[in-house]
């Protein structure tokens, strides 16, 4: 294999999370990241993946919560959910566009019966 520079923070995250069958294993996105790009191979059931990000725990909470994540049309006035986010495919995302945070991929099918590792590369400042 070749070598290159590469001017990412690269990443890898199981999906899905041990004892689990669609949400994968949640990753933070470091303090400088412009882009992510998920480079997610083929799914089980060509199955697609969602966004969320994991909300901030209140003194109270007991279990994590997690929400979809949508950006906002400023043009349309409307939230678009980051979700259909293609199997067997590099997909980037602006950061601006996730909230950044601790974040979570989440696949549309049963993905326990074959595991993958997802491929998250940050480029940062």
């Amino acid at each position: 294999m070749a070598n290159y520079g590469w001017n990412v923070v690269p990443g890898r995250v199981l999906m899905p999370k041990a004892g689990q069958t669609v949400n994968g294993v949640p990753f933070s996105v470091p303090a400088s990241a412009l882009v992510i790009q998920l480079q997610i191979p083929a799914l089980t059931s060509s199955a697609t993946c969602k966004l969320q990000s994991l909300v901030v725990p209140l003194n109270d909470q007991v279990a994590d919560v997690w929400q979809d994540v949508s950006t906002f049309n400023l043009a349309g006035g409307t939230a678009i959910a980051l979700s259909g986010i293609p199997d067997n495919a590099t997909t980037t995302i602006p950061i601006t566009a996730t909230g950044a945070g601790v974040l979570r991929l989440v696949a549309s099918a049963d993905q326990s019966s074959a595991p993958v590792d997802i491929t998250v590369a940050f480029m940062c400042l």
